[in-house]
């Protein structure tokens, strides 16, 4: 009969425990000096071990081939065999979310008076017990605390904020933590040679990757991968995972650093005609940027990658960005993570938002920056006449407007309503209508940093109104 890869590798004993070795080693010595606790709360994402280190522990206490409790039950006992089979008398698995009320909670206290029928304890494991209710949980503590001797409890949960402190603390706790790719990648390459799969090794850490380090997700996946009946390459895990593609995300990114606003709209377009999702193009975008950030910071930072794009691939395209811009681009999509959750038409978000990222991706500042000594043409001091106020410098209104196209897109507004009235090395007036004044003092510590940013140099600025010039 068929057993799928999670079920058929489920770790039999703790040595067999991936990724949890401090875990692993308190329940070991927990068991060798025989100091059992009466009540274990393991805690964890889904796919760390919580369940199998349950009827690992279930199965080393009754374990009828040793004379009392061991850290390697032998797995060929009646107690251990009807323990792997959930088919035990004395070992009860419970799912917490269809049995979570009180008159549950009641009758689990009441059965747990009886003896084990033929086992040295009776043991209780609760899957998923945040899912009972307060009144259940409340009604569990007195027996949690002082249950009787022979009973054994173990709550499972992957959300221990729901549990009730009270519960907690009537418990040994145990934190499985989601397992690194270099462990799954390690335990995906033990069961593939076994099962004679063939998968490349980039598509084997890919595969790591997606599963947000749960093995038994990465284990179901490489299940379905294995149907293909050839070898298994990273476009096939990104096909089958749903994830975005190393070549669709380099292909986004290097259309978002060039500015080619057609490539970048067909590249998105292309993504949700396939079915990816806004937030999932987002996201992944996000991860590579983050990416992109270490790359550009640190050498020898391969083991650090966790985007879907490859180390030499961000080496390449790291080299033509500066981190100034990186980092802008990160804060970018950051910001439109909430917006596009709370947005209508995701999709339509998703292309203004990478419209925006190429803007602020494009090496504005340094264009932009301007020689210390400006040519005799231009004046140092603004001509104080009513005719000059409207007169000026080509060269000013397109040093303003790299300005404003260099700021976020929520400045620009205010920036228009301004205009360039005198520059130099380390200073700049801008002249405004009456009406927004105002807001501009208010702003002023704001404009002159997008001010400077864009001009590459520091730079003091003075807003005016066209009445004080005029004047």
């Amino acid at each position: 009969m068929y057993q799928p890869l999670h079920l058929k590798y489920r770790p039999k004993n703790l040595q067999e425990l991936v990724g949890q070795d401090t875990i692993k080693t308190t329940l070991t010595n927990a068991i060798t000096s025989d100091k059992i606790a009466q009540a274990y709360l393991f805690t964890g994402p889904r796919g760390t071990g919580k369940t199998s280190t349950a009827r690992i522990l279930a199965k080393s206490l009754n374990c009828l081939n040793s004379k009392k409790s061991t850290a390697t039950p032998c797995g060929e006992c009646s107690s251990c065999k009807t323990i792997d089979s959930c088919s035990s008398l004395d070992v009860t698995e419970i799912d917490a979310a269809s049995h979570n009320g009180v008159d549950d909670a009641r009758e689990l206290i009441q059965h747990s008076n009886f003896a084990p029928a033929l086992s040295r304890y009776r043991i209780w494991i609760l899957d998923e017990c945040h899912q009972l209710s307060t009144s259940a949980q409340n009604a569990l503590l007195k027996c949690l605390e002082e249950p009787p001797a022979h009973v054994v409890f173990i709550l499972c949960t992957t959300e221990a904020h729901k549990v009730l402190p009270t519960i907690i603390s009537r418990c040994q706790n145990f934190n499985f933590r989601a397992l690194s790719v270099d462990a799954i990648v390690g335990q995906l390459h033990k069961i593939s040679s076994a099962e004679s799969i063939e998968i490349a090794s980039d598509a084997m850490r890919d595969l790591a990757r997606t599963c947000d380090g749960g093995l038994r997700d990465a284990l179901q996946l490489l299940s379905q991968l294995s149907l293909l009946n050839s070898e298994i390459t990273l476009t096939q895990v990104a096909e089958v995972s749903g994830s975005i593609s190393e070549q669709d995300s380099i292909a986004l990114l290097k259309a978002i650093h060039s500015g080619d606003t057609l490539s970048v709209l067909q590249s998105s377009r292309t993504l949700i005609d396939s079915g990816k999702t806004p937030k999932l193009i987002l996201s992944s975008l996000l991860a590579a940027m983050r990416d992109l950030l270490i790359v550009k910071s640190t050498r020898h930072c391969q083991n650090l990658i966790a985007g879907p794009v490859g180390y030499s691939q961000l080496r390449s395209i790291a080299l033509h960005l500066d981190f100034e811009t990186i980092d802008a681009a990160c804060a970018q999509l950051q910001k439109s993570e909430f917006q596009l959750r709370t947005s209508t038409n995701a999709a339509t978000w998703l292309e203004v938002c990478l419209l925006n990222l190429m803007l602020s991706s494009k090496p504005v500042a340094k264009e932009m920056r301007l020689p210390a000594t400006f040519p005799s043409n231009q004046p140092d001091k603004f001509d104080k006449t009513p005719q000059k106020i409207e007169a000026y410098s080509p060269d000013f209104e397109t040093t303003w407007a790299q300005v404003v196209a260099a700021a976020k897109p929520g400045n620009r507004s205010l920036l228009n309503r301004a205009q360039i009235a005198e520059l130099s090395a380390d200073s700049c007036v801008l002249v405004v209508e009456r009406k927004y004044a105002n807001k501009f003092q208010s702003h002023l510590e704001s404009v002159q940093r997008i001010v400077t940013k864009a001009l590459g140099r520091s730079v003091t600025v003075t807003v005016k109104q066209q009445e004080e010039l005029a004047a």
